[in-house]
């Protein structure tokens, strides 16, 4: 198998993860080699979507503080924060996304001091 297929086979892999709410298979793929901001082809999302949209705080922590996750939009042009409103997550969750999303976009310059 070449080093490209490689690499989707475990982005795939990664997003599964993220998807079904398998950290501990996700960070085997991040482990792996896995692109933490991969995208998945059909719906734009990227793994942190998936954690916000599934109400799992424990993964999103996991991707934000150990994987350095990009905050960013998914095709829709929905960002974390507004996925975590859409999704009704606890409150513990959107707390988290909404202070992490911001201090994100503020260490990047997209957000004013």
């Amino acid at each position: 198998m070449d080093k490209k297929r490689t690499q989707a086979a475990i982005n795939s892999q990664f997003l599964q993860a993220a998807h079904s709410g398998d950290l501990s298979q996700l960070v085997l793929a991040r482990l792996d080699g896995a692109d933490v901001n991969t995208v998945h082809p059909q719906t734009g999302l990227q793994a942190l979507h998936f954690a916000v949209g599934t109400n799992d705080l424990l993964m999103i922590r996991y991707l934000t503080e150990q994987c350095n996750a990009v905050f960013g939009p998914d095709r829709s042009g929905r960002w974390p924060t507004i996925i975590a409103a859409e999704c009704k997550v606890d409150d513990a969750v959107g707390d988290y996304i909404v202070e992490a999303e911001a201090a994100y976009l503020k260490k990047t310059g997209q957000l004013a001091p």
